[in-house]
């Protein structure tokens, strides 16, 4: 694998959860005997698999929580990590396992979590019968990405579309859709609100310096990694709708441009051609990008 880490989600299901925990066992301790403990329905003594670490000489059993992604409206967080008071009732099952552990691992498809972290390294300094360890989701990405054969026994529909992936053509993309919208693509004399058509200008800026766009409740509609190096016209585009930006707050603060209830009143022309003017040219310089990379441009509102 190359050097840049794959990121991957945690597995859906709880069985899959358990299978990889088992053959990331197998691989770390290289045990081919380790085996998942009993079946669903069956008192497991806190021990999904159990096998033994031959790196450190350690009977070594690993209990497993999966924990949920947190799914809201056009945005994922991560799953909430474990509690303390989780760990200890786990710890507390594992103590009825036979035969006795030198190790009892809770591995989590949960974040890596400072806290907990320090709360098991206190645990090890009681009189535990066994070693206490905590294993994160992060640890799990770590250790696929350092060993491809299971990354792709695990992900390789991932990996298959990630191969395809083009970072400069999601960025453009996610561009064409931020100039996608009416501020951009109406002449200015028929827009209804001059501070609508800023705020769209701001989100657009937005959207080329951090490949991410929001809608106007500040939701995020798409986002992604910037492409490196970044186009030389995008510099030109961030100018050019600066300066319409610019223009038009100015405009308004000077009552150059007045707001209705359903329409703008513009008593000096010029502002609306010099508008025009630079979103056209800064529509023109994107459209240039989309066609190189065989991408559909963005359609003018005929101005």
């Amino acid at each position: 694998m190359g050097n840049i880490q794959v990121d991957i989600s945690p597995p859906a299901y709880w069985q899959d959860f358990e299978l990889l925990t088992l053959d990331l066992a197998k691989t770390k301790w290289t045990d081919d005997y380790a085996e998942r403990n009993g079946r669903q329905g069956q008192s497991q003594a806190g021990v999904d698999v159990y096998g033994y670490n031959y790196s450190s000489n350690e009977h070594t059993g690993i209990q497993c929580k999966q924990r949920k992604v947190k799914q809201k409206a056009l945005s994922v967080t991560p799953a909430n990590t474990l509690k303390a008071e989780e760990v200890d009732s786990e710890i507390e099952s594992a103590k009825k396992f036979n035969p006795t552990l030198d190790r009892f691992v809770i591995a989590t498809t949960g974040p890596r979590d400072v806290d907990l972290q320090e709360y098991v390294r206190i645990i090890n300094e009681g009189n535990l019968p066994f070693k206490v360890s905590i294993m994160f989701w992060d640890d799990y990405v770590e250790f696929l990405n350092n060993h491809p054969k299971l990354l792709y026994r695990y992900y390789e529909d991932v990996l298959k579309f990630r191969s395809t992936y083009n970072e400069l053509e999601h960025f453009l993309l996610l561009l064409s859709m931020a100039f996608d919208r009416p501020a951009l693509r109406t002449p200015f004399h028929l827009e209804s609100r001059a501070t609508d058509f800023i705020s769209a200008i701001s989100a657009t800026q937005n959207a080329v310096s951090t490949g991410r766009l929001m809608d106007r409740d500040n939701r995020i509609i798409d986002q992604c990694r910037l492409p490196k190096p970044k186009p030389k016209e995008l510099k030109k585009i961030s100018r050019l709708l600066q300066k319409a930006r610019d223009l038009a707050s100015d405009s308004l603060s000077k009552g150059l441009i007045r707001e209705h209830p359903t329409v703008i009143e513009i008593l000096d022309h010029s502002i609306v051609c010099q508008l025009n003017s630079l979103r056209h040219e800064a529509i023109d310089l994107l459209n240039k990008l989309l066609k190189e990379n065989n991408l559909e441009p963005v359609e003018f509102g005929g101005f």
